[in-house]
């Protein structure tokens, strides 16, 4: 994107001569989402979700009302990308319109808690399966934990390589998900043949007996649900390495989560006939459970490859999207710019990729696990704050080149449903204080903006120099800036 004459934001300030190339396609776009959503939460997520619901009438409802929810949200940010066609994500579209403070916090929240430490539990998760199938339970914790550093050090390596190397990574795993999905699938089939499975959990009046009528437990049993489809917006973190983004990222990104919707809600159908509602919500090994009620050990065996090619997957995905956006960002001012650039000889965000890789490695060294639910609200705050960028920009901007959009009213159900998101943990007993906790994030991230204003200002004085972080919006290059796809 080549800025407007007169334009000064850093936002848009080319420091390298090197640029990130186009040449993700659909097939590699859709396989990069399918790749990163689908990981450890599929495992994970069904005993919240159940243990919240309390029946399975409720929680399939849930599942399939949050793959809708996530595919919805993914065009949304499609209209976004495809205005802003810049690697970042939610960063560069809150700079834009809300200045530089929100978009700071933003990514201070995103890059250096919510994405590593997220990953930072599927990797340790991949290290426990790891050694156990291999050593055996009681395996110490040095050793899993250095499994689970080797996966992310190897993943951020492969990302360095380049982003067709993981495109082509996310691509085979993805074919190898299936499957294990299938696996699941046939699991649950197979033990309702045998007369051993959870049929009535089908049949009313189990469908929806002990099913929750408390409005908060919903609203977490979400949280729970969307923690699986925590990857929607990929895309928008590599958008200026998407062949025609216009096209590429919300047909990518569509193609992607109706894909993961499938799967999920198949995989739950397949829990349910295996394991009654109870069972889900008090297991904390489901992956191994299904493949050994149907199969004994082998299918054990079977289901916990599976989960380690999901990790694998998720991980390898991630790293390549969350390093865009510390370049992106770094590129702005928000971390040091030592940072950014892209390399010369593999044509990717080399330092943005170790930066990554070594805050990820540092969560390995904590209970990760205990921070995830704090930031959970954070997390849906910023998604709100960016959806309400789409209504303001039709607002004051009707005319701005849009080369794919939305209706407005699902932008607005959007808004509504992500700020419910927010409120309803406030409202029960059990989720109050971490979410609370979650929202102390925000101050803290404003005094660490403070801080680094005032080291700025002092180096700067001490420079000689007069220089600030743009905080308009500079909404008058917005369609200049899809002149450069137009371009390619």
């Amino acid at each position: 994107m080549n800025p407007s004459e007169g334009e000064t934001s850093p936002l848009f300030a080319k420091k390298e001569p090197v640029k990130l190339k186009r040449t993700v396609g659909v097939l590699s776009a859709s396989a990069v989402v399918f790749g990163t959503c689908i990981g450890a939460g599929i495992f994970i997520s069904p005993k919240g979700v159940y243990e919240k619901t309390g029946s399975a009438g409720a929680g399939l409802i849930v599942w399939a009302v949050s793959g809708v929810l996530a595919t919805l949200c993914t065009l949304a940010y499609a209209e976004l990308g495809t205005m802003m066609p810049q690697s970042g994500g939610e960063f560069v579209y809150i700079h834009r319109v809300y200045g530089d403070f929100p978009a700071f916090a933003f990514s201070f929240c995103n890059t250096l808690l919510i994405k590593p430490a997220a990953l930072s539990v599927v990797a340790a998760l991949f290290g426990e399966y790891l050694c156990n199938m291999i050593w055996g339970p009681g395996t110490s914790f040095i050793m899993v934990k250095l499994t689970a550093a080797s996966l992310i050090v190897t993943l951020g390596i492969v990302n360095i390589v380049g982003v067709n190397v993981i495109a082509k990574v996310c691509e085979v795993v993805s074919i190898l998900k299936l499957a294990v999905i299938a696996f699941l699938i046939t699991c649950g089939v197979v033990v309702v043949v045998k007369g051993q499975g959870e049929i009535t959990n089908f049949e009313q009046p189990n469908f929806f007996a002990g099913s929750s009528i408390n409005p908060a437990d919903y609203g977490l049993a979400f949280y729970y649900c969307l923690f699986a489809f925590q990857s929607w917006n990929s895309l928008n973190y590599m958008t200026e390495e998407l062949k025609t983004p216009e096209k590429t990222l919300p047909l990518g990104g569509f193609i992607g989560l109706v894909g993961v919707t499938l799967s999920y809600f198949m995989c739950n159908v397949a829990y349910l006939m295996l394991f009654n509602v109870q069972e889900i919500a008090q297991t904390d090994t489901i992956a191994m459970d299904s493949g050994y009620i149907a199969f004994g050990r082998p299918g054990e065996i079977i289901m916990s490859l599976g989960l380690l090619v999901s990790c694998l997957g998720c991980i390898g995905g991630a790293i390549c999207c969350v390093s865009r956006n510390i370049e992106s960002t770094a590129q702005a001012g928000v971390f040091p710019s030592f940072i950014s650039g892209i390399n010369k000889t593999f044509q990717t965000p080399v330092k943005a990729i170790v930066m990554m890789v070594i805050t990820m490695c540092l969560y390995l060294l904590v209970d990760a696990t205990l921070l995830i639910p704090f930031l959970g609200t954070v997390e849906w705050l910023f998604y709100c704050l960016t959806f309400t960028i789409i209504l303001y920009l039709r607002w004051t901007q009707p005319n701005l080149y849009r080369p794919f959009k939305v209706p407005v009213f699902i932008s607005a159900l959007l808004c509504f449903i992500t700020g419910t998101f927010v409120v309803l943990p406030l409202f029960s007993e059990e989720s109050r204080t971490t979410t609370l906790l979650g929202l102390c994030w925000l101050p803290l991230a404003g005094v660490v903006y403070v801080v680094r204003y005032l080291v700025k200002k002092y180096c700067y004085k001490q420079h000689g120099e007069k220089k600030k972080l743009d905080k308009t919006s500079s909404l008058s290059s917005l369609d200049s800036g899809y002149s450069e796809i137009q371009g390619q």
